[in-house]
């Protein structure tokens, strides 16, 4: 400043007057500006944060409804599953057709379930025959001769080896031609089994199942060469049917298997597809090689039993033993009766029928796809009755109840008819279904999801005014602290913290269990606020 008045004195006396007066003019703007801005800061206050206050009765409101989503279902439902394993020969329904209970919508292949049925149908002809027989004149049973008796015994025999030889031939088939294409070493001892499936444990059991397989096979073929020299086919029979069922079980675990089949290197997406195929016309064929040896063992056991009867009633010239002779030959009529049933429930297994009336809404199969047991084949619901289900947390279970009302999609009346007792293992909540009237039966479609809106149960405890059990306030409300939760209260423009047990929340809302009274006046907003913090109560 000194300099620039030395270079004012020195110039010409009229630019020196000049060159005061702007200094001077600078000199007044700055100080009025610096004394302005002192004015300004000394005159504001610091910051207050402002409040409201409310007593804890008129902040503990009813909670609104409770808003959850979803799944219209059918009360009468089914869900069809497969009782067999096999090609799927004919399917005979779309998806959304009508059925009636009973109606077959699909049937396996079925020649060797035919076959056994008709076979086990001649047994029982052939039963009802002898007891016709045993139940004749004296004088016609002993006109029959000892050789006929030999003969019928023969005959049978022979029908009764020619089933073992076919039996064990679609074992022996199953096993070394079709299954062992998917195993290392087979015949061996430890057999790999070389499929790469979801559960391991089930590859376990396969590998110790196929090396038993081989020990039962090998027996088996022993036991087929030397039936001409036997003389205990019925014992045969029936071991060689035990072993078609051990057959039969490792061949339905290696179908089972190839459904959660991973594709590999050493096992492709093809060959997984082809060995479902084999694989299951192997355990098919051998399937019906049981029914046949059934079948076979009744119809030896009916000839044996027929013969002993007709060579006794020759011998004693048919006047004695007519009373036991009759029993043997019913006796006989019924196992025949049993082995016929079984024949036509194997048969059976291979259609696939509706257990009720209704639509199909689900149809995951076609015509010529292998389906193994235990597939879906199809799902029927009745469309005229049905239900809304969903699902809440255990908290808001206790805030409704049975009879209480629901409303579905906004504008559709509903009751809540059940609340299951327990959680549902899927879901980890509580099953809640929901009723609909017959008026608004059609107004919702099977399987759709939708929006409901359950009305909360109003619990009168009966307590006084001054318990704390109904208080709810907004979350808003409650201020977290290490110590605890605790409300604000306002003393002397101060705050204060007051600690309080929280109970289950509800929507917006949390329960107050312990530490507040309804005529309690807190601060409604404790979101930023602090213990001891000066404040300014807001009038609402």
């Amino acid at each position: 400043m000194q300099k620039l008045f030395r270079w004012i004195r020195h110039l010409p006396k009229v630019y020196s007057i000049g060159g005061a007066l702007i200094i001077i003019v600078i000199v007044l703007i700055v100080g009025q500006a610096l004394l302005r801005s002192g004015a300004s800061s000394a005159s504001l206050p610091a910051a207050v944060t402002h409040v409201q206050l409310s007593s804890v009765a008129g902040l503990s409101t009813p909670a609104g409804p409770l808003p959850v989503t979803g799944q219209v279902t059918s009360l009468s439902e089914a869900t069809i599953l497969a009782q067999t394993s096999g090609e799927l020969v004919a399917l005979n329904v779309s998806l959304g057709d009508q059925v009636g209970a009973g109606e077959v919508i699909a049937e396996f292949e079925n020649s060797s379930q035919q076959a056994a049925m008709l076979q086990a149908q001649g047994a029982y002809e052939a039963a009802q025959a002898a007891l016709a027989k045993a139940g004749g004149s004296g004088t016609t049973i002993a006109t029959l001769s000892q050789g006929q008796a030999t003969q019928s015994i023969a005959n049978a025999r022979l029908s009764a080896a020619s089933t073992m030889q076919s039996a064990y031939a679609s074992m022996d088939d199953a096993v070394h031609n079709k299954a062992d294409l998917l195993f290392t070493n087979p015949r061996s001892n430890s057999p790999l089994f070389n499929v790469t499936a979801s559960d391991s444990q089930l590859a376990i059991t396969i590998q110790n199942e196929r090396a038993q397989a081989e020990i039962t096979l090998t027996r088996d073929a022993a036991l087929v060469a030397n039936l001409g020299t036997t003389s205990d086919i019925d014992s045969s029979i029936t071991t060689l049917a035990t072993d078609a069922q051990t057959i039969q079980t490792l061949l339905s675990d290696i179908t089972l298997a190839l459904t959660k089949a991973i594709p590999t290197a050493a096992v492709s997406a093809g060959t997984i597809s082809a060995s479902q195929v084999s694989v299951g016309a192997g355990r098919s064929a051998v399937v019906g090689a049981i029914s046949s040896l059934a079948g076979s063992k009744t119809s030896y056991d009916a000839a044996v039993s027929s013969a002993a009867i007709t060579n006794q009633q020759y011998a004693t010239g048919g006047t004695t033993g007519q009373a036991a002779d009759l029993a043997a030959a019913q006796a006989n009529v019924k196992q025949a009766q049993g082995a016929l049933n079984a024949a036509k429930a194997n048969l059976e297994k291979t259609r696939v029928r509706s257990p009720i009336s209704g639509t199909i809404i689900s149809l995951p199969v076609s015509q010529g796809d292998f389906v193994s047991v235990p597939s879906q084949i199809a799902v029927v619901s009745n469309p005229n009755a049905l239900e809304v289900k969903t699902y809440v947390t255990p908290e808001d279970a206790k805030t409704i109840t049975v009879g209480g009302k629901a409303t579905i999609e906004g504008s559709i009346a509903g009751t809540i008819v059940s609340i299951a007792p327990a959680l549902d293992p899927t879901t980890n909540k509580i099953e809640v279904r929901i009723g609909l009237p017959d008026r608004n039966q059609n107004t919702l479609t099977d399987g759709e999801t939708v929006t409901i809106a359950l009305e909360r149960a109003t619990k009168n405890s009966g307590a006084s005014t001054n318990t704390t059990s109904a208080i709810r306030i907004p979350i808003i409300a409650i201020k977290m602290t290490p110590q605890g939760a605790a409300v604000f209260t306002v003393a002397s423009s101060t705050l204060s913290a007051h600690p309080v047990t929280l109970g289950d929340v509800v929507g917006d809302q949390v329960t107050i269990t312990n530490g507040l009274t309804p005529e309690t006046a807190i601060v409604t907003d404790a979101r930023g606020l602090s213990d001891g913090q000066v404040v300014q109560v807001d009038t609402q």
